[in-house]
């Protein structure tokens, strides 16, 4: 019997084999919805819509709307949810509002990230967007604070989901989807329940959260005007915008300003105490930090989240890999935290000494 097809619903009309194999998996929690509209689940688990190679080309040229089925969302109420936070995170909650998104981390009391959250407030709500991988660990770590506050924390993912929008004209396709249109880095705006805030990145970048069936019914709106790409290739745009995020490998492995949290305003100076706190304002005021964070590129068809990184030759690693995926050539885009002495480095290599050439682009 021939495999079975669904036609994409936008102006790049496509359509998607569903594979049998495939479609035994587990859709992402939130996303099932998208089977139904051309996507498939990858070999990660994760859904695209095809050709992953022709979908990192769009995102680098084209309009595009995409699922950010990696991420989970934790979801907090109670009326000490603000304090309780404070105590925990590394960026002042009292400056989170409802027309202002927040990046934060959370760290071990060693200074080491455990989470770095998107933080939203919707309603009487604050909602933590993070990875996936993450989530739970992070999750069972904050609720073993709560003692007698009154604050509750909540594994939202299967209510609340994600998804991005970007390109030349992504204002223009928020709008015809009925949207405000969010001008300032981290400005959020709320219509109908979903709150669209504005990312880094030097193309237009949105990220809209909200109720999973709300979305799902907001997306062909969008894809009349943006090609749907996958899960990785928004990763792409992360990386390139230098947005740094954490997996099973490497979380606990780093300090906030080594992933350049401090330089994307996820660090506050000058708030109360929280854990790691000592370590990461030692860093600040003496000045002796060490590691960076930097966008690189690599011929490799694969690379490993956490995979060392070399100067050629040595047989001490100087970095590792935080993140990557694939870019238009075949190859990776990749985020990689090196000691700062190494990045003028000629002959970069992951995975061994004698390992795939990388090339630091920023």
């Amino acid at each position: 019997m021939p495999p079975e097809t669904v036609a994409s619903p936008s102006l790049f009309p496509t359509t998607a084999t569903i594979d049998p194999v495939a479609s035994e998996r587990r859709w992402p929690t939130g996303f099932d919805w998208l089977a139904a509209l051309g996507a498939r689940l990858g070999n990660d688990g994760l859904p695209d819509f095809g050709d992953r190679r022709d979908e990192a080309a769009a995102v680098l040229a084209a309009d595009v709307v995409a699922p950010l089925a990696d991420r989970g969302t934790i979801r907090v109420t109670g009326a000490d949810a603000d304090a309780f936070l404070q105590g925990q995170f590394s960026a002042d909650i009292r400056e989170l509002t409802p027309t202002r998104g927040q990046l934060t981390s959370y760290s071990n009391p060693k200074g080491r990230v455990l989470a770095i959250f998107t933080a939203i407030r919707a309603g009487d709500q604050i909602w933590l967007e993070t990875s996936r991988a993450v989530l739970g660990d992070a999750l069972k770590r904050l609720r073993m604070y709560v003692l007698r506050s009154k604050v509750r924390l909540d594994d939202a993912g299967a209510e609340v989901v994600s998804i991005g929008v970007a390109g030349p004209n992504a204002d223009r396709v928020l709008a015809e989807a009925g949207l405000l249109v969010p001008s300032v880095l981290c400005l959020c705006a709320e219509v109908g329940g979903i709150v669209v805030m504005r990312r880094r990145g030097e193309r237009n970048r949105y990220t809209l959260h909200g109720p999973a069936a709300t979305l799902a019914a907001l997306w062909p709106k969008l894809a009349a005007h943006a090609r749907p790409v996958g899960t990785e290739a928004w990763r792409l745009t992360d990386i390139l915008a230098g947005f740094p995020s954490l997996s099973a490998e490497t979380r606990e492995q780093h300090v906030a300003q080594m992933m350049n949290l401090d330089k994307l305003e996820g660090i506050s100076f000058s708030k109360g105490c929280y854990p790691g706190q000592e370590i990461v304002a030692r860093l600040h005021y003496l000045g002796n930090l060490k590691r960076r964070m930097y966008v690189g590129r690599t011929a490799a068809d694969a690379v490993t989240r956490g995979a060392p990184v070399f100067v050629a030759g040595s047989t001490a690693p100087v970095g590792d890999v935080l993140d990557a995926a694939m870019n238009a050539d075949g190859g990776h885009a990749v985020l990689v935290v090196l000691q700062t002495a190494q990045a003028e480095a000629e002959d970069l290599r992951i995975g061994a000494p004698d390992g795939l050439p990388l090339t630091l682009i920023a």
